[in-house]
């Protein structure tokens, strides 16, 4: 059976089960089909699975990368392979993340124009999306190369807050995953440290008054943890800030 005559359930089916096997590069295949299928015009569950396909596809080289210049920056490691081989790896990486992330950013600039019915989740769902693929490729960029790309990053991820403040509570996954993105944007990207700190608070400190102690969601616990730990980073950063000045 060819891919084009498969069901939205069975393409749904495949993508979720190429996910659990780590089969990343099939999943966003049919992740692919998927969208074609559906004219651009995703449910909830079918961009989540997208959102998912993407970020395994994006998984290894974004890893590897990172390895790298992990490697690059550590003394003991500078003798252990000639330095023409990892620039190699290195570009080669890059130019991987860097083509993904744009083909990831004009599929999504297409889903926001098929939300014709302006569903409010979608709209910050891929506003999120776009900018973290910004983001992801500010993250190997030079500063030179990233600078035309900063403002639209900026303003993808503020519009998505804003829209998140108006729109869902402080505990809605996708308003926490906005908060805390958009936070590390500001940290890693435009060395705001005080505004990124600020923003994921102020999200967070009403999270945590509306969610019971005994209420237990895992995506929301994940995020939650990972804002605690930024936070607490940060904290400590903003008062060295403060002692020294």
């Amino acid at each position: 059976m060819s891919n084009e005559k498969l069901t939205n359930s069975q393409l749904n089916f495949l993508i979720s089960t190429c996910l659990s096997l780590e089969l990343y590069d099939k999943a966003y295949d049919y992740t692919y089909d998927l969208i074609k299928k559906n004219k651009n015009n995703l449910n909830e569950e079918e961009r989540n699975l997208f959102m998912r396909s993407i970020k395994g596809k994006l998984f290894y080289p974004r890893n590897g990368w990172k390895t790298i210049i992990d490697f690059e920056n550590y003394e003991g490691n500078k003798l252990l392979l000639p330095k023409n081989l990892v620039d190699e790896k290195r570009k080669f990486l890059e130019k991987e993340i860097k083509d993904l992330c744009f083909k990831t950013i004009e599929t999504i600039k297409i889903l926001e124009k098929e939300n014709k019915n302006n569903d409010i989740n979608a709209k910050i769902f891929y506003l999120k999306l776009k900018a973290d693929y910004l983001r992801y490729y500010g993250e190997i960029a030079t500063e030179e190369e990233f600078e035309k790309y900063k403002d639209e990053c900026r303003k993808s991820y503020d519009d998505a807050y804003e829209l998140c403040k108006d729109n869902l509570e402080s505990t809605s996954p996708l308003f926490l995953s906005v908060a805390l993105n958009y936070s590390v944007f500001l940290y890693s990207l435009t060395d705001e440290l005080k505004l990124a700190y600020d923003k994921v608070n102020d999200v967070y400190k009403q999270a945590i008054l509306k969610l019971a102690p005994e209420q237990k969601i895992p995506e929301v616990d994940n995020m939650i943890k990972s804002i605690e730990e930024n936070l607490t980073i940060w904290k400590i950063e903003l008062s060295d800030y403060d002692n020294e000045n």
